[in-house]
């Protein structure tokens, strides 16, 4: 019966599906990241960039834009076609930001 209920529980979680995928990615140089953006369409999400580092979780499945709000003298960085898999996780990679 306990092997049963675990066949029946595997079949059951292998079918659930994660709504929305995750975005992590960095900033350099580190002091200079404000705030990260992803843009898709109408949808626009954003969160704070901490030791230049940045994730979001919860992204809804899309492409989408990504732009890191610098501090001055730096210029805001932008990262085009980044890809959105629920349940996956997406790694955007660096953004060097420059003066």
């Amino acid at each position: 019966m306990v092997i049963l209920l675990a066949v029946v529980f595997t079949l059951s979680f292998n079918k659930i599906k994660i709504a929305g995928g995750s975005v992590r990615g960095t900033v350099t140089p580190v002091e200079a990241g404000l705030r990260a953006f992803l843009f898709s369409g109408k949808d626009t999400l954003s969160v704070n960039v901490l030791s230049g580092a940045y994730q979001f979780l919860k992204v809804p499945a899309g492409n989408y834009k990504l732009m890191v709000e610098a501090a001055p003298p730096y210029r805001n960085g932008i990262k085009e076609g980044i890809n959105v898999t629920d349940g996956e996780f997406t790694d955007a990679g660096q953004i060097e930001l420059q003066k």
